[in-house]
C-alpha cells in the first residue's frame, strides 16, 4: 500500500470539493498552502454567496411555494442555511488550524511498498463511496429531467444548501483515510513486534546459539522493542492530535446530517399523505430519487466511519492479545524484554483512547449512540407534527359540521 498515492488522491478530493487549501507534495510529505488552492476557495465562496442572497430574493417562487406548503419545512431549510454559513467560514478557518496535526500524522505513516494492495484499494472506496453514491442519484434524477437544467434561481438556492455539507463533509473523508492508514500502520507494528518476540522466543527455547550471540540478540531485540514503542507512541500522540483538531468539524457535520435527515422523513411523510397529489408521475420519481440521496449518502458516510473506527480498535485489541500471549510465556520471555512489553501494552491502552474535549470518547460506541439519538429525536419531531396537524384537522373538520 502506497501512503503517497493515497494521500494525493484525498488531496485532489478535498481540493476539488474546496474543504482544502493546501497541496500534498510527494517528496517532503507534507500538506503546503497553495496559491491554486486559495484562489479556488475564494471563487468558490463568491458563488456560494451568490446563492446565499437567492433566499432572500421575495421573486423567489420555490421559497414562496416552499413556505407556502410547509411553514415548519420553510423554517428548516432557514436553519440550514445559517448553519451552512457558519459551517463554511469554520471549513476555511478548521483546515488552516489542522493542517499543522494533519502532516504531524502523515510523518508517523511509514509508506509500503508501491503496488496496489487490497488495504489500498479500501481506502479508495472509503474516499469515494459517498460521491459515487451522490454521482449515481444525480444521473438518475437528470435522466428522469431529460438532462435539462433547471431554473437558474431555484439551482442557486439549492446550492446554497448543499454547498456547506458538500465541503464539509471534506473533514469526515480526511478522517477516515487516514484513521484507515494509521490502522495500517499499527497492524505493521504489531506484526513487527510479533516478529520481533517470536524469534527471541524461539532461538531462547531451541538454545542452538552462542552465549555471546544470545546477549546480542537480546540487546538488539531490546532496542528493537524501544524503537516500535517509540513509534507506537509519537502515532497514537499524532492521531489523537488530529482528532482533536477536526472534533468540531465533525460535531458540525452530524448537526447538519441531522438537520437533514429532519427535513428528509418530514417532507417524505407529509408526501405519503397529502403532497403527492401536487406531483406527477415523473416529478414524483424525481421527488423520491432527491429524497432517497439524502439517507443513502448520510448513511454511507456513517458506515464507513463505523467501519473505520472498528477496524481500528479491533486492531488494536489484537495487538493487546498479542502481548498478552507472549507475556503469559514466563519462563521464555527475559526479565529485560518483559517491562518492554508491558510498556507497549499501556501504551495502546492509554494513548489510543481519543475524546472530545476529553468528555466524550469517539468510538464506534459513541457514533452508534449519537446516530441512534439524532432518529430518535428526529422521529419525535415528526410524530408529534405530524399529530398536530391531524388533531387540527379534525377540529376543522368538527367546526364544519357543528355550523352545518
Amino acid at each position: 500500500m502506497d501512503h503517497s498515492r493515497i494521500l494525493r488522491a484525498t488531496n485532489v478530493v478535498l481540493l476539488l470539493t474546496g474543504y482544502q487549501m493546501h497541496w500534498f507534495e510527494k517528496k517532503t510529505q507534507r500538506f503546503r498552502l497553495s496559491l491554486p488552492g486559495v484562489v479556488f476557495i475564494f471563487v468558490l465562496g463568491c458563488i456560494y454567496a451568490a446563492c446565499f442572497a437567492q433566499h432572500f430574493d421575495s421573486s423567489s417562487s420555490l421559497l414562496k411555494v416552499l413556505r407556502d406548503v410547509s411553514p415548519f419545512l420553510f423554517g428548516l431549510t432557514r436553519m440550514q442555511l445559517l448553519l451552512g454559513a457558519k459551517v463554511l467560514a469554520y471549513a476555511v478557518y478548521c483546515t488552516v488550524k489542522s493542517v499543522g496535526a494533519v502532516n504531524s500524522l502523515v510523518e508517523s505513516l511509514t509508506s509500503r511498498d508501491s503496488g496496489l494492495k487490497k488495504d489500498e484499494v479500501i481506502a479508495y472506496v472509503l474516499l469515494g463511496s459517498t460521491f459515487a453514491i451522490l454521482f449515481g442519484f444525480v444521473l438518475y434524477i437528470s435522466f428522469e429531467m431529460k438532462f435539462e437544467l433547471p431554473p437558474l434561481q431555484d439551482a442557486m438556492v439549492g446550492m446554497a444548501l448543499f454547498l456547506p455539507h458538500l465541503i464539509l463533509a471534506g473533514s469526515m473523508r480526511l478522517f477516515i483515510v487516514l484513521a484507515w492508514l494509521s490502522r495500517g500502520q499499527l497492524k505493521q507494528l504489531k506484526k513487527n513486534a510479533e516478529e520481533e518476540l517470536s524469534a527471541h522466543l524461539s532461538k531462547d527455547e531451541d538454545n542452538i546459539a552462542s552465549t555471546s550471540f544470545t546477549i546480542s540478540t537480546k540487546s538488539s531485540s531490546v532496542e528493537s522493542l524501544e524503537n516500535l514503542k517509540r513509534k507506537l507512541e509519537v502515532l497514537g500522540t499524532n492521531f489523537g492530535c488530529f482528532t482533536q483538531s477536526l472534533q468540531h468539524s465533525l460535531i458540525f457535520l452530524f448537526a447538519l446530517n441531522g438537520n437533514c435527515l429532519l427535513g428528509g422523513i418530514y417532507s417524505l411523510t407529509y408526501y405519503w399523505n397529502t403532497w403527492h397529489v401536487i406531483f406527477e408521475e415523473r416529478k414524483r420519481r424525481i421527488f423520491y430519487a432527491a429524497n432517497a440521496s439524502i439517507y443513502a449518502c448520510i448513511a454511507s458516510d456513517y458506515v464507513c466511519l463505523m467501519w473505520v473506527l472498528f477496524t481500528m480498535e479491533k486492531e488494536r485489541l489484537n495487538f493487546i492479545k498479542c502481548l498478552d500471549y507472549f507475556l503469559a510465556q514466563r519462563s521464555s520471555l527475559a526479565k529485560k524484554m518483559r517491562p518492554l512489553t508491558k510498556d507497549i501494552k499501556s501504551v495502546l491502552k492509554r494513548t489510543f483512547y481519543f475524546k472530545f474535549h476529553s468528555l466524550i470518547r469517539f468510538d464506534l460506541c459513541y457514533v452508534v449512540l449519537m446516530v441512534s439519538a439524532q432518529l430518535l429525536i428526529i422521529s419525535l419531531v415528526v410524530i408529534f407534527h405530524y399529530l398536530n396537524d391531524e388533531i387540527l384537522l379534525l377540529r376543522e373538520e368538527l367546526d364544519s359540521k357543528n355550523e352545518e
